[in-house]
């Protein structure tokens, strides 16, 4: 490399490299839209999640890695100091001083995975053992446990009801964290 720069008097153009940047709080997708704006490569994979709002259950996209998102840039563009003023972004990743590299190939897999449709996540928000409370129907008000999802739109339940633990199967719709 240097023997290159030596003999043609010209730099020889570094590579491009993934580096780890850390985001504003909730604006990964708005950094990545910015850097794709000045023609830098960035990318923040995303996973959709299963929220409740008003009592009625959404999925949203949300960042996989919340506050972070990989970058690919070679060091001597000229668009590197321009990252840190990008809306969105807060700073470099460092580590003892040095901005966080990334192996490629760890990037390049989650950017293929997220492609496939089929690999598509939805993260739900009850866990096995979660105190829920349902909302409407006829055991309205009735404060039970979630025990596990029973398909994709119902959930089963443990109901404590006239002594006994008894398991209910109610929609997704009907319940809501305590």
């Amino acid at each position: 490399m240097l023997t290159e720069e030596l003999n043609t008097g010209v730099k020889p153009a570094s590579e491009e490299q993934w580096y780890l940047i850390a985001s504003k709080p909730r604006q990964e997708l708005r950094a990545v839209e910015h850097l794709d704006n000045q023609g830098i490569v960035g990318y923040c994979p995303t996973v959709k999640v299963e929220k409740l709002r008003r009592g009625k259950k959404h999925i949203v996209t949300e960042a996989l890695f919340t506050g972070y998102l990989f970058l690919r840039i070679s060091s001597d563009n000229p668009l590197w100091h321009k990252v840190r003023s990008t809306r969105g972004i807060r700073d470099w990743v460092r580590f003892g001083g040095k901005i966080a590299q990334l192996p490629a190939q760890l990037v390049e897999e989650l950017i293929e995975s997220s492609s496939d449709s089929e690999n598509e996540v939805v993260i739900n928000c009850f866990e096995p053992g979660a105190p829920v409370r349902i909302l409407n129907g006829p055991f309205a008000g009735l404060k039970a446990i979630f025990d596990k999802p029973d398909g994709e739109s119902r959930a089963i339940l443990l109901v404590e009801f006239l002594g006994q633990t008894n398991r209910l199967n109610v929609a997704n719709e009907q319940i809501i964290t305590d």
